[in-house]
């Protein structure tokens, strides 16, 4: 079974969101937008004490008359703001995102449902260092950054030490800890020598600035 299909089930089955209006003008891509967004904030789940995932794919489904009247290019610009939304409140999506609008003659005209794909209980979470333009993947273990070639990630910035910091990773939880630098390491402007890291925090190291990430790569 499809995606398509599996969602229109959870749809009729009354999981998804629904949006009428009183007056018979013009469905209006904000309503679209308006509708998703709601509908994302309502199946958003924290993973953990700084994760909250969100469904990355949903189906729209609205009366005969009201898709013929979407402008083309519509969904583009949906898919946009809503990605926007979902950074403004730190979600973390299930992967990439993905939106679809149908047709359904059950549907009024004037009124939106908007179905998901339903999140599972386990998630695989890949870590990242983001770095001058850069997304550098973060592999189990131990992970080192400082000038020196014998570091992991090797940065030419006088600041760091040869070796300055290290983050380990063990597929649930990130440290970081200081390798007893000169001029220190730290986290969201606070000197460290150890501490756990969460999705977004930003490590100053000499004169470089790295920020840690989370992202869902695959749901279980």
């Amino acid at each position: 079974m499809s995606f398509l299909d599996k969602a229109e089930k959870r749809i009729e089955a009354g999981v998804s969101s629904l949006f009428a209006r009183l007056s018979k003008a013009e469905l209006q891509p904000v309503e679209l937008t308006q509708a998703i967004k709601a509908t994302m904030d309502q199946a958003a789940n924290a993973v953990g004490s700084d994760r909250v995932l969100a469904p990355h794919r949903y189906k729209v489904l609205v009366a005969p008359h009201d898709l013929k009247s979407l402008a083309p290019g519509l969904i583009s610009a949906v898919r946009l703001e809503v990605a926007k939304h979902a950074a403004k409140q730190g979600y973390r999506l299930s992967g990439e995102l993905e939106i679809t609008v149908s047709e359904d003659p059950k549907v009024p005209r004037g009124q939106v449902k908007v179905g998901y794909s339903a999140l599972q209980n386990h998630v695989n979470w890949a870590p990242a260092l983001l770095f001058n333009g850069q997304r550098i993947e973060l592999g189990s273990g131990s992970t080192t950054v400082g000038r020196d070639e014998s570091s992991n990630i090797v940065v030419d910035d006088r600041g760091l030490s040869r070796v300055h910091f290290e983050i380990a990773w063990n597929g649930e939880i990130a440290a970081i800890r200081d390798r007893q630098s000169t001029n220190g390491t730290f986290v969201d402007g606070e000197r460290v020598s150890e501490m756990v890291l969460r999705s977004g925090s930003k490590i100053t190291a000499g004169r470089s600035v790295f920020e840690f990430e989370l992202n869902a790569v695959g749901v279980a």
